[in-house]
Formats: structure tokens, C-alpha cells, sequence
């Protein structure tokens, strides 16, 4: 060990440890770790939620959340959204056959999906309503919800 001046006790030196190197590995870690939670960010778990709607527009965003676009600070979940995250955010046949916004619709036929199976219904490309807005399940006809799932599982061949 050598004195760094005259007259100064010795600094031990780590080797390939320079003062520099330890702060670019500081600053190194700590970008990793900002892009580790950039990565989990609020609107990446949306869309991976939605990925796991049979069809999921015209609400997008909205079928789960009171906000459109939803943020870190306005991330607040409607009832369905409520209900998908207590269903271990799984879209089943548990939530299809639920009423979560209590508007006299079923959330499978809102969503477009009646008996849960992850398959939209026939030729449905859009929800008829919003699971999470009471709102007479949309503009389209009404459909008996209690044979709408006995029908497409004849159809599907069950």
C-alpha cells in the first residue's frame, strides 16, 4: 500500500475498483432499476388485462377503470373492474355469469362472451355494452341471457 500524498496514511485500493467505476456501476444500477418500474407501469397491466377480454372494444380501458386513460394517480377500478381483479384478473364463467354494474345484463353478454369460455359469440366484434356502466346493455338488441350459453354450446359442438 502507498500513500496517496506525502505525509497521509495509505488508501488501499480495490483492484478494478476505481472511484469512478463505483459510481458508473452506481449509476448503472439505479437506470435498471427506473427501467424495471417504467416496465411495470400502470398501463402495461391494462393492456395485459384486456388481452384476457374475449372482445374488449369500443370500451377498452373503460370496461375496467372510471377513467379512459388511466394513470398511476387515476387508476380507480369500476365494479367490473372490481370483480375481474377479485377473480384473480381471469375472465371465466364465474364472470360471465355475474351482473357486476347490476343493469340487468349479464357481464358475459356485455362483454360479448355469455357462457365465459374466452370466445367472443358468433360473429360479435364489439361489446354491446360496458360491464362496469349500468347502462340497458348497450344500444343492440337484448338477448335471453340464460339460453344464450346453452345455444353456443351447441353450435361450438359440446
Amino acid at each position: 500500500m502507498a500513500a496517496r500524498f506525502p505525509g497521509a496514511s495509505p488508501v488501499r485500493k480495490l483492484e478494478g475498483m476505481g472511484p469512478r467505476r463505483h459510481a458508473r456501476r452506481i449509476a448503472a444500477a439505479a437506470l435498471a432499476a427506473y427501467a424495471a418500474c417504467a416496465v411495470a407501469s400502470p398501463a402495461r397491466a391494462t393492456n395485459l388485462d384486456m388481452s384476457r377480454l374475449p372482445v374488449v372494444t369500443p370500451n377498452l380501458c373503460l370496461a375496467c377503470h372510471v377513467s379512459a386513460s388511466p394513470t398511476a394517480a387515476n387508476k380507480t377500478l369500476n365494479v367490473f373492474g372490481l370483480d375481474f381483479r377479485a377473480n384473480g384478473r381471469v375472465w371465466d364463467s364465474n364472470l360471465a355469469t355475474i351482473d357486476s354494474d347490476g343493469d340487468g345484463c349479464l357481464n358475459g353478454v356485455e362483454v360479448g362472451d355469455s357462457d365465459g369460455d374466452g370466445s367472443a359469440d358468433g360473429n360479435v366484434t364489439s361489446q354491446a355494452g360496458n360491464p362496469g356502466v349500468a347502462d340497458n346493455c348497450g344500444s343492440g338488441p337484448l338477448v335471453d341471457e340464460r339460453t344464450w350459453g346453452a345455444l353456443k354450446a351447441m353450435f361450438d359442438g359440446r
